[in-house]
């Protein structure tokens, strides 16, 4: 089990809990943790733009591969990192943020995570690809499910469970798996009615084999602060215990991917313990 760094060297240690470096952390400055860091999480912009390893943009594209090619180098000096995440790339990223590296295709997308792989495994690191979320923004709380369109949308490469784990087995490589992010399948969740969400969130427990890495969080599928990236304590949301109990049981380093406070991640632990 692990925790971000903003819990502290003092309390992973006392917890027996190991870390990973996130977004937002600098992987360059990291030696503070280096010896209960076992993962990375590569980063998924540059400056306002996201990254597009499936861009048919190719200079993008390439800036794109580059950029988490360089992350991986940077992380595997530390000596317990064995996994970096990736997000997905975007199948369309249409914004003013976001003049270059708008479409995505499916084939650059396994091309793209090949050739990271390929180096990654001369540094003995695991690739994980992380499901993302699905993105409500500027749809107001009464806008239901079934109204809206998503093909004109930004959307992203394994949002759904099912292209999520055939991505991985398209790039059949033996250094690539899954990340399961709960908190994002919740996102998704929501773009289908009430009654159909649990069974599409539990469908991405159907191919365990390829999940490695968990970003572990819970989320609200039942009410309309479901349709953001909530990152609630596991147990304090309404995803299924079901799901929760699949994810404990995984073959998978699993990381509570939030910190609120020293006696929260206590009462965490003993929910993931009672499941």
């Amino acid at each position: 089990m692990a925790s971000p760094f903003k819990t502290g060297l003092a309390t992973l240690k006392r917890l027996g809990l190991k870390a990973e470096a996130s977004m937002v952390d600098d992987i360059e400055t990291a030696d503070e943790f280096s010896e209960v860091m076992i993962s990375a999480h590569a980063p998924a912009a540059v400056g306002e733009q996201r990254l597009n390893i499936a861009a048919t943009d190719e200079p993008f594209r390439r800036l794109s591969i580059d950029t988490i090619v360089a992350y991986v180098k940077a992380a595997s000096r530390y000596p317990h990192v064995r996994q970096v995440n990736i997000h997905f790339a975007p199948k369309r990223y249409v914004a003013d943020s976001q003049p270059h590296g708008q479409e995505g295709d499916y084939d650059l997308l396994i091309d793209g995570v090949r050739e990271i792989a390929a180096f990654a495994d001369t540094r003995g690191i695991e690739i994980v690809m992380e499901n993302i979320n699905a993105y409500w923004t500027d749809l107001g709380d009464d806008v239901q499910a079934e109204d809206v369109d998503w093909s004109d949308r930004n959307v992203y490469f394994g949002m759904a469970p099912e292209e999520w784990a055939q991505t991985c087995e398209d790039v059949d490589r033996p250094n690539v798996g899954l990340c399961l992010d709960s908190s994002h399948t919740c996102t998704y969740g929501h773009t289908f009615p009430e009654e159909q969400r649990e069974e599409r969130i539990l469908a991405f427990l159907a191919k365990p084999h390829l999940i490695r890495h968990v970003h572990w969080n819970d989320n609200y599928l039942y009410d309309m602060r479901g349709r953001t990236d909530s990152h609630a304590m596991v147990g304090k949301g309404t995803l299924p215990e079901e799901l929760h109990r699949g994810i404990k049981y995984l073959d998978a380093t699993l990381l509570l991917e939030h910190f609120y406070s020293v006696e929260g991640l206590e009462e965490e632990l003993a929910y993931i313990d009672s499941l």
